[in-house]
């Protein structure tokens, strides 16, 4: 798959833009600032239906009034499809395919795919454990976009519950029926999402050992493990992980952890149990990741994560290559893990690269250059 063109209106910096690309490597340079990360999130906002750089979507929607539209053109096999979203800001946002429009977002979300490389990727390794579980569910969603409606589906109770738990602690005998309610959907959706987790990460496990092992240039032994609350402890760095990842398995945890927490759950007005609280735990020799690896290091598994998903979606999509971008990643690699990581991707059905120093991208056999400057592209 390759995406053949962008528009935009009123999104970030860009007031008004058609913008054309080419299969192969597609080159954006730019000052920092000029717009060239703006347009590629444009790309994976409606690959994912989320920003790759923040939450929500309003600082997407430009200063020249309350709404912006985006879309692109992308081609698979000589077919070509179209997605485009409206954003709004007092009103719902509207989404469409092949200009009808969609009642569900999960019926957007994928139908281009995407995978981006960018600098915030680090937080993988380094960051929250709310980042981890991001990367899992963007990549259970690219890989099966149902999924975007059970997350969402999961959110919505999980915010019922909270609303009950919270209201229940004015009161001396609070009925809980509903609260059994609620924690039943909770348990249905949320084993779902764990079950689903578990599955993505058994295999992109033996790709990042792969990729890392290339990235880096060192056999190092590496895991990949999701703790969670489920299967017990109070605290993320207390979370264990299941022994089975059965569904039944994990729906009876599951139950058993919410009754023994429920009167904490009560006291503190907050849900103590579910894949909200998930942490997707990376060890390098038996250490945490997140304290022990060096900056180098660090990328490579974050790297690697990455290359691991663009394989899976490579290996299970019936629309080709994912789109892959490259969001001015050169500037924080060193020049062996750059030249590495063009060879990974550099054979890919279509790559977008932005830089803002073009002497640090490496030598490259480039489809088109665009040159942008203060919302304006030119090439």
């Amino acid at each position: 798959m390759w995406i053949s063109s962008l528009q935009l209106e009123n999104f970030r910096n860009y007031r008004q833009l058609s913008v054309s690309f080419e299969p192969g490597i597609n080159l954006l340079i730019g000052e920092n600032g000029a717009g060239k990360t703006n347009l590629v999130e444009a790309c994976v906002y409606l690959s994912t239906l989320e920003s790759h750089r923040v939450s929500g979507y309003t600082a997407l929607i430009g200063s020249e009034g309350a709404s912006s539209q985006l879309s692109l053109k992308a081609k698979n096999n000589g077919r070509e499809i179209s997605v485009a979203a409206e954003l709004n800001k007092d009103k719902p946002n509207r989404y469409f395919l092949n200009s009808h429009q969609v009642k569900r977002t999960s019926d957007l979300v994928g139908v281009s795919k995407v995978v981006v490389f960018a600098p915030e990727d680090l937080d993988l390794v380094r960051r929250d454990p709310q980042d981890r579980r991001k990367f899992l569910d963007e990549s259970m969603i690219q890989l099966k976009p149902r999924l975007a409606g059970v997350k969402a589906d999961y959110e919505r109770v999980l915010k019922q519950k909270a609303a009950l738990l919270k209201s229940a602690r004015q009161v001396s005998s609070p009925d809980l029926t509903t609260l059994d309610i609620w924690d039943d959907q909770l348990v249905a959706l949320g084993t779902e999402i764990i079950f689903h987790r578990q599955e993505l990460i058994s295999r992109i496990f033996p790709l990042l050992q792969d990729f890392y092992h290339q990235l880096s240039g060192q056999p190092e032994n590496l895991e990949l493990i999701l703790k969670t609350s489920v299967a017990g402890g109070e605290e993320e760095d207390e979370f264990q992980s299941l022994s089975s990842w059965d569904k039944q398995v994990i729906q009876d945890a599951f139950y058993q952890r919410l009754a023994e927490l429920r009167p904490k759950e009560l006291e503190r007005g907050v849900s103590l149990v579910g894949p909200h609280r998930d942490e997707l735990t990376i060890l390098k020799s038996g250490l945490l990741a997140r304290n022990h690896a060096s900056q180098g290091e660090a990328w490579s598994l974050a790297l690697g994560l990455k290359l691991a998903m663009a394989q899976l979606l490579r290996s299970d999509s019936q629309s080709g290559d994912p789109v892959l971008i490259l969001d001015d990643v050169f500037a924080v690699l060193d020049a062996g893990r750059r030249q590495r990581l063009v060879e990974f991707v550099i054979n890919n059905e279509q790559v977008l690269i932005t830089s803002a120093d073009l002497e640090a991208v490496p030598d490259l056999l480039v489809a088109k250059r665009l040159e942008v400057v203060g919302g304006e592209v030119a090439g």
